[in-house]
């Protein structure tokens, strides 16, 4: 029997991005729920339309790009120890 020829796959990559500083790394594969800041995994997940990080579950976003602008928002003005260890 021969081979069948297989198209190639597209190849998913990983998003890359900075916001004051902070670099965040967006996985190939969404379904993982995970995201990484500075290095450090977070995890996240959508409730009722909107998405939310595990570390900072109290604020939602529409979009999980805003959601952790929100997060590192809150990190650069509470000056709180979370803020430096994600730095």
């Amino acid at each position: 029997m021969p081979k069948r020829d297989k198209a190639p796959r597209e190849e998913a990559t990983s998003r890359k991005e900075t916001y004051k500083g902070h670099e965040i790394l967006f996985p190939r594969d969404q379904r993982r729920k995970k995201i990484f800041i500075d290095g450090r995994p977070v995890n996240w997940g959508e409730a009722n339309g909107t998405f939310y990080l595990d570390v900072y579950a109290y604020d939602r976003g529409e979009t999980l790009d805003e959601t952790i602008q929100r997060y590192l928002n809150y990190l650069d003005q509470s000056g709180s120890k979370a803020a430096q260890e994600v730095q």
